[in-house]
């Protein structure tokens, strides 16, 4: 029969699938051809067809990456991914077969499905509705929702919004890389006024304007239940004072937030030092990445200052700024008397052999921090910054076991650096 085939096409498939690489993305078809050829009209009615614990582990879990994906899919994820393009027809059919029952005593694909993935598919705003129909649906369990890189617009994001005000499942909203400009970006304040459930939100190159930002920051002031925000390079364009006292406001008022990243939001030198004014008290904060924000001395030196006065901390990215020696001078005085720093990231810096010294005489004194990434910073060969590096690999980091991005070895009696 035609259910036989598609349960056998499925198990077949699918465990095809978790064996795909990322470089072979690009050149898989084979499973909507196998859908054709297992008589099913859509990938989901052929899902529905497998039976038992696999059936179960399947539905739980669906992640559908376009080829545009390529090799971003994998670094953070642990889900088995099907790498083909899903068309508007693909999607309803999808959501109108996870309404129907996947077993014989009514249990529907709605009620098992926990985690969705649809990534770097072009997704319509139609299809966006079609997709709410899961949220809308009193049954769900979905808990969390990937729209990355989908194309969605302000009115799809709004439509969706609309589903997620009342929503008591999804705690996990990633609608990162998708042009949801002003519109998307004020229907995501209202709804986040609403909504008691999303802990974690991704918002990252979501192209919105400085109203559309200065609305979620006012909103995140009083909001209760995030946890992780990223707005890294959300806004398409601002200059630094128009949200800079926003995130700084929000951030002396909020009591829940534990992992912000606001990279590449033009914080500059102004940015960085009201946020260590702020982050002295707050005791919530414990990630905070602030990379590509064009923060030089005067903002190094007032975060490091917060470092050695007390933070709660545990993991400040400050990559791809512009530190320099003296930055890196207070880095160093602040890694010897911080206890609660355990990942520092000053990659890409222009810090010279000089600070790099500073940030070594640091390690020395420290023993909490477990990662330190340096690379991209100008560190010369046989130099005293690389010499004590050198010492430090071989005895107090490989006995605290410290992760660095950086080796050392010898030639010809030089100590020399490379990328690890």
């Amino acid at each position: 029969s035609s259910d036989l085939r598609a349960r056998r096409w499925l198990e077949g498939e699918l465990g095809r699938a978790r064996q795909v690489r990322l470089q072979d993305a690009m050149a898989i078809n084979f499973l909507s051809e196998s859908v054709r050829s297992a008589g099913c009209d859509s990938f989901a009615d052929a899902l529905l067809t497998l039976e038992g614990p696999e059936g179960d582990e399947a539905l739980a879990n669906l992640a559908f990456v376009g080829p545009a994906a390529g090799s971003c899919w994998g670094t953070e994820k642990k889900m088995d991914a099907l790498f083909f393009e899903l068309s508007d027809a693909d999607v309803v059919a999808f959501v109108d077969a996870m309404m129907l029952p996947y077993r014989p005593g009514g249990v529907q694909g709605n009620q098992m499905l926990r985690n969705l993935v649809i990534r770097s598919q072009p997704v319509s705003d139609g299809a966006v509705v079609a997709l709410c129909a899961l949220l809308d649906d009193e049954s769900s369990v979905l808990e969390s929702l990937d729209l990355q890189g989908c194309e969605i617009s302000g009115d799809g994001c709004k439509g969706l919004c609309k589903s997620l005000n009342a929503n008591t499942t999804v705690t996990s909203l990633n609608v990162s890389w998708n042009p949801l400009g002003r519109k998307g970006g004020l229907a995501l304040a209202s709804m986040l006024e609403r909504n008691v459930t999303i802990q974690r939100l991704t918002l990252a190159n979501t192209s919105l304007d400085t109203q559309a930002v200065v609305a979620l920051y006012s909103v995140l002031r009083e909001q209760t239940t995030l946890r992780e925000v990223d707005l890294c390079k959300a806004v398409l364009f601002s200059r630094q004072e128009d949200s800079t006292k926003h995130a700084v406001a929000m951030l002396g008022q909020n009591a829940s937030i534990e992992y912000l990243d606001i990279g590449t939001s033009q914080l500059a030198d102004l940015g960085a030092s009201l946020l260590a004014k702020t982050l002295r008290t707050n005791t919530t904060l414990r990630c905070l990445h602030l990379r590509s924000n064009q923060i030089g001395i005067v903002g190094g030196e007032a975060l490091a200052s917060m470092l050695m006065q007390g933070s709660a901390l545990v993991e400040l990215n400050l990559s791809g700024n512009r530190l320099s020696d003296d930055g890196a001078h207070a880095m160093g005085t602040a890694l010897a008397n911080n206890t609660t720093l355990r990942l520092l990231d000053l990659s890409m810096n222009s810090i010279n052999d000089e600070g790099l010294a500073s940030i070594a005489a640091g390690m020395g004194e420290n023993s909490t921090l477990t990662t330190l990434k340096l690379w991209g910073n100008h560190f010369s060969s046989g130099s005293d910054a690389v010499n004590a590096f050198d010492g430090l690999l071989r005895t107090r980091f490989d006995a605290l076991g410290v992760e660095v991005d950086f080796t050392t070895y010898t030639v010809d009696g030089t100590t020399m650096i490379a990328r690890v």
